[in-house]
C-alpha cells in the first residue's frame, strides 16, 4: 500500500495542537469527519473483499508462475531469495553448488558478458557467436514463460483485481487527505490517528502486551483521552481499539489490508 497517509509525527502533532488550543464547540453527531470516515470505511471493506478475491485467484496459478526461491541446490532443494521470475521447466539439480531456476533476463545478458570477458580473450568469432546464441535462447525461453503467465493472469482476473485494489487504495488515501484538511476537532484528530496506524505500524502490531508497538501504545493513550468527545463511527472504531489493546492491527475494523 502506498504510504501517503498522515505520518505518526503528523497525527500526534495534530493532537498536541488540538489539546493546546482553546476549547471549541463539539461537532454535530453527524459531521464532516464522520461522513468522510464512512466513505473511507467503504474503501477499507472493498480492499478486504478484493484481497480475498486476489488470494483465491492466485492460489489457482501453476507453481511455475508463482514467485519463489531463485535457486536449486545439489540436493534438489529450493534456496536463495524469492523472486517473481517464472520457474524453468528443467529442474535437474546441479552436480554441485546451486543453479538458477528462476532466471531473469538481465542475468542471461550478464552470463554472456561474463563468458566473453573471461573466456573470450584470444577466442574465435565462433565462440562469441555461440555465447550470443545461448543468451538469445535463454531470453527467448524466459519471454515465452512471461507471456504464458500474463495470459493466465488475465484469465484468472488477477490484473483486473490488482488495478481495482490500487484504485480503492488511492481513493481511501484521498479521503484521508480530505479529513486532514478539515478544521481540527476531536473526531478529526481521532480519525487522523486511526488512519496513521496503517502507515506507521505492521498488521501484527498491538498497543499492549508482549512486543507491543510504541506507536500504537501512544495512539491508545491519545484515543482514550479523546473518546468521551467522539461520535458515530469514529467513536465506535476508537472505542474498539481502546477496549482491545492486545489485538493486532489486522483485527481492527478500520485497518486496510
Amino acid at each position: 500500500m502506498t504510504d501517503v497517509g498522515m505520518s505518526r509525527r503528523g497525527a500526534l502533532g495534530a493532537l498536541a495542537a488540538f489539546t493546546a488550543a482553546p476549547a471549541i464547540a463539539l461537532p454535530a453527531p453527524v459531521d464532516a469527519a464522520n461522513a468522510l470516515w464512512a466513505e473511507r470505511q467503504k474503501h477499507v471493506v472493498r480492499l478486504l473483499q478484493l484481497s480475498h478475491e486476489y488470494n483465491a485467484a492466485h492460489d489457482k496459478l501453476p507453481a511455475w508462475a508463482m514467485s519463489g526461491p531463485e535457486r536449486l541446490d545439489a540436493s534438489g532443494n529450493f534456496c536463495g531469495n524469492d523472486v517473481s521470475w517464472p520457474l524453468v521447466e528443467d529442474l535437474t539439480p546441479p552436480s554441485m553448488g546451486e543453479r538458477i531456476v528462476r532466471p531473469a533476463i538481465y542475468q542471461a545478458k550478464e552470463n554472456f558478458e561474463f563468458a566473453v570477458r573471461v573466456f573470450g580473450s584470444g577466442s574465435t568469432p565462433a565462440f562469441r557467436e555461440r555465447c550470443r546464441a545461448n543468451m538469445r535462447r535463454s531470453i527467448r525461453a524466459i519471454v515465452v514463460r512471461l507471456r504464458e503467465r500474463n495470459h493466465i493472469y488475465a484469465e484468472l482476473g488477477l490484473d483486473r483485481i490488482d488495478r481495482e485494489m490500487n484504485d480503492a487504495c488511492t481513493a481511501m488515501c484521498e479521503v484521508e487527505d480530505a479529513i486532514g484538511e478539515l478544521e481540527q476537532s476531536p473526531n478529526v484528530v481521532a480519525a487522523q490517528l486511526l488512519a496513521s496506524l496503517g502507515d506507521d505500524c505492521d498488521r501484527t502490531s498491538c498497543a499492549s502486551g508482549n512486543g507491543y508497538c510504541g506507536t500504537m501504545a501512544m495512539a491508545l493513550v491519545a484515543l482514550r483521552g479523546l473518546l468521551p468527545d467522539l461520535s458515530s463511527t469514529i467513536r465506535d472504531h476508537a472505542a474498539f481499539f481502546v477496549g482491545n489493546p492486545t489485538l493486532p492491527l489486522s483485527a481492527m475494523p478500520f485497518a486496510p489490508v
